[in-house]
């Protein structure tokens, strides 16, 4: 079989969904690393589904670890009468679609230690192998698995997340999930065996089904776990009566339960993998069933225990997800890769160094899942949950009361808004505490994943962010960046309608549910006039424009928020010198991480910059300049429009401000033939023969237009509106702020020494009054403000002498502002 780094394969583009499941939880790995990556190459709608049980152990034991949690990726505890065991990792796009299904845990373990075992079903819309409709098949029977529990969870944010779904990969739901094994093109046959523990036929009595009644040559099981006394091992042999039954073992650590051995008196066993890495701990879970026409394969999550297999007369406890193959006859053990002529006495047999496979007693009650929007609560009961009545949530915060509303579900409103990520439990009225879950809150999750916006900036996104494309190239497409669809301007309408209903002009027959808006940023700023200064560490956004999202993480990539994947989660190999074991994923323990060594992050490597033909130069420097005009164009429009102008002019803002930045200060590399020039796109400063092409001659008449406006037209940043739902400064406004007041500072450096002492005074005192006007939103932290600023011009590849220049001014533009206001 071909060998495949799970984790090297999330490095491709082409999906915008991902919904992963696991046993184990190791919030370090996924948090920290894998979701990082599905992230940087362009999966936004992202799903963790955990056994809750295994999930209650994590958060009880490293509370820290779940970062991003209920705000950047929706976390969801599946109960089941076992174990929720399958190991899926479904992704989607609008052409595409990846389906693994394996042995492998979401955990550093799993994707990297591990002797792991998976099945790849793809399907791209351009690509054919003859096998593209069998794929699709598969992956909408995996997808349709999982919705289930997607569903059952109840929260709106899985909701608007299955909905972006069906809208952004639509091909999904033009294709049938298969009912029964699928013949490739080679005559073999595959299909999945999903065991949802509803108390149906069980993989042992599906895996008899498939056989039909053909006398079994061998059977051999290779599990890292078994149930205490062996029934399922038993009830395999006594379904299928093989004439030879074969258990391989690590060769390196040849672990069973020894004292259940005289159950078993015919069963041989063989050493298996006793190579170099013969100490990785083999985690893969095999079934190989040996026919004189075909072998039969079954591998996946299920171990050979009766929760997981089910018996012919006894339902699997356990959810549980394998991939079925039906191949030649005496092709399956090579396939795999399992030599079994090296046996073992059952007198060099060790006893296991790990729990089996039974249920354990005492686990907390499941409570269910929590929803947040904003300060208001919404819980979900688990139907382990007899008697919800008189509940109370318990957070850091304290103690309260839920109350029952229509919908049969709880809800209450907390007096302040909670910080994610937020863990709850609950207190039921006879005393007893359940377990613990992450609250999903629906806004920050909103922003997290807006779904698909326009393909031509999508691709010039992906360009930029994942091959080395020049940021200056996104200027030819400033005619989409700066447009209005009619959703968003039916999204403004709505705004207005929410601010008259905030001042009692409203009606009371709209049937849409409006929240009421802050009219103003002075109006949020004095909101939170008690609050903090903002340090650029909100997850929200005050827009959910999937362009204008994805726009402001290409400006801002590398700066602000905290996005880096954690190298030292992750590694392809197993550590030098290692045995292996430690590194188990135990299936009845929390992942023990152990040393972690950083391996190949898969990251597209640095590129040089890119060199134009003269003429392409002179191309690019002029699409700089149009889109400049473009955005002026713009604010024009929006400030003679009566409504507010729309929420991702934030973006937009930043956007301009920073392409103006670059363009007046990295150079076009120029060669032709063996000369090379440099071309800059616009000039720092006013030259004589063309001031439209300074940067601060139109950064200055920006900036005033949107911050300052003028006698007959108010300031078009002082019309936009803040969502009810914000208790501390969306991340794209401290950015919008602190942008301004760094462009600002570079047009005042840019003339400080220049001839005409007049344009200097007249652009320190411009940038001094609109700098003032930045005031009238909430307040930056200093620290975190200058330290964005500096990451802005790294960037940009500013070297940190200049850097240490432009805080100066910086400094110098902020103490004349505040000597002024204190005359």
């Amino acid at each position: 079989m071909n060998s495949i780094s799970l984790f090297k394969d999330l490095a491709r583009t082409g999906f915008h969904t991902s919904i992963v499941t696991t046993y184990s939880v190791d919030a370090a790995f996924y948090d920290g690393s894998l979701h990082h990556r599905l992230r940087v190459y362009g999966s936004d709608n992202n799903i963790l589904m955990a056994d809750a049980n295994m999930l209650q152990r994590a958060i009880s034991e490293t509370p820290e670890s779940f970062g991003r949690a209920g705000t950047a990726y929706a976390l969801l505890p599946i109960s089941v009468p076992g174990a929720f065991h399958p190991k899926i990792s479904v992704r989607l796009g609008s052409d595409a679609g990846c389906v693994i299904v394996g042995s492998a845990n979401a955990t550093a373990a799993g994707w990297g230690r591990n002797r792991e075992i998976v099945g790849q079903f793809e399907w791209w819309r351009k690509r054919s192998d003859g096998e593209e409709n069998a794929n699709r098949q598969l992956i909408r029977k995996a997808f349709d698995y999982l919705l289930k529990w997607l569903q059952e969870a109840g929260l709106e944010t899985v909701k608007r997340k299955l909905d972006l779904i069906e809208r952004d990969a639509a091909w999904l739901f033009e294709t049938e999930a298969n009912d029964g094994p699928i013949e490739l093109n080679d005559g073999t046959l595959i299909d999945l065996l999903c065991e949802d523990a509803s108390g149906g036929p069980g993989i042992l009595s599906r895996l008899v089904d498939l056989v039909r009644g053909a006398a079994v040559t061998q059977l051999v099981v290779l599990s890292p776990y078994w149930d205490a006394k062996l029934e399922g091992l038993l009830g395999l042999i006594e379904a299928l009566k093989p004439e030879k039954t074969t258990i391989a073992l690590s060769a390196h650590s040849p672990e069973f339960p020894v004292n259940q051995l005289q159950r078993i008196p015919q069963v041989s066993f063989a050493r298996v993998f006793d190579g170099n890495d013969g100490a990785r701990f083999i985690h893969a879970k095999v079934f190989v069933i040996q026919t004189e026409d075909w072998d039969h394969i079954v591998y996946g999550s299920a171990n050979c225990s009766d929760d997981a297999l089910g018996l012919t007369d006894l339902a699997a406890r356990n959810a549980e997800c394998s991939v079925y193959r039906r191949l030649p006859s005496g092709s399956a053990l090579e396939l795999l890769g399992l030599d079994l002529s090296s046996t073992i006495d059952p007198s060099d047999l060790m006893e296991p160094t790990k729990e089996l496979l039974e249920a354990k007693p005492g686990a907390p009650l499941p409570l269910g899942t929590i929803e947040a929007a904003g300060s208001s609560l919404r819980w979900m009961p688990s139907q382990r949950i007899a008697d919800p009545e008189d509940a109370a949530i318990v957070i850091p915060e304290g103690e309260f009361a839920f109350s029952r509303v229509r919908s049969g579900n709880y809800a209450l409103d907390l007096p302040t808004t909670p910080r994610f990520p937020l863990i709850a439990r609950i207190r039921l009225n006879n005393g007893m505490l359940t377990s613990a879950v992450i609250v999903n809150d629906a806004v920050s999750l909103t922003h997290a994943a807006p779904g698909l916006g326009d393909k031509r900036l999508r691709s010039a996104f992906a360009k930029v962010e994942l091959e080395g494309g020049d940021f200056l190239e996104l200027a030819s497409l400033a005619a989409i960046i700066f447009s209005e669809t009619p959703e968003s301007r039916r999204k403004a309408a709505k705004t207005v309608r929410s601010i008259g209903r905030a001042h009692g002009k409203g009606t009371e027959d709209g049937d849409d549910h409006v929240f009421f808006d802050y009219e103003s940023p002075e109006a949020f700023r004095e909101a939170m006039s008690a609050s903090a200064p903002s340090k650029g560490d909100s997850s929200r956004l005050n827009f959910d424009d999937p362009d204008a999202v994805n726009l402001l993480r290409i400006i801002l990539r590398g700066i602000g928020q905290a996005d880096e994947e954690e190298e030292d989660l992750y590694r392809d190999e197993v550590p030098d010198g290692g045995d292996g074991a430690d590194g188990s994923d135990g299936d009845n323990n929390s992942e023990q991480s152990g040393d972690r060594g950083a391996g190949d992050n898969g990251d597209p490597p640095p590129r040089e910059p890119r060199t134009y033909r003269r003429d392409e130069a002179e191309r690019q420097s002029l699409d700089i300049l149009k889109a400049v005009d473009c955005f002026e164009a713009y604010i024009a429009r929006l400030a003679a429009e009566e409504t507010p102008p729309p929420r991702k002019l934030t973006a937009e803002v930043c956007f301009i401000l920073r392409l103006m930045v670059e363009a007046c200060r990295r150079p076009l590399q120029v060669k032709e033939g063996e000369q090379r020039d440099q071309l800059f796109a616009l000039d720092l400063e006013p030259k004589q023969h063309d001031r439209e092409r300074a940067f601060v001659v139109r950064v200055g008449r920006i900036l005033q237009r949107l911050w300052q406006g003028s006698k007959s037209e108010a300031a078009l940043l002082s019309r936009i509106s803040i969502g009810q739902h914000q208790t501390e400064l969306p991340f794209d406004c401290f950015a919008l702020v602190a942008i301004t007041r760094w462009a600002l500072a570079r047009s005042v450096m840019a003339v400080a020494d220049h001839k005409q002492a007049a344009l200097a005074g007249f652009v320190t005192k411009s940038a001094i009054a609109i700098w003032k006007a930045t005031q009238s939103w909430p307040r930056l932290d200093q620290e975190a403000e200058l330290e964005f600023v500096g990451k802005l011009d790294a960037a940009l590849g500013i070297d940190r002498e200049e850097t240490e220049l432009l805080l100066k001014h910086y400094a110098q533009l902020n103490q004349q502002l505040t000597n002024a206001n204190a005359s």
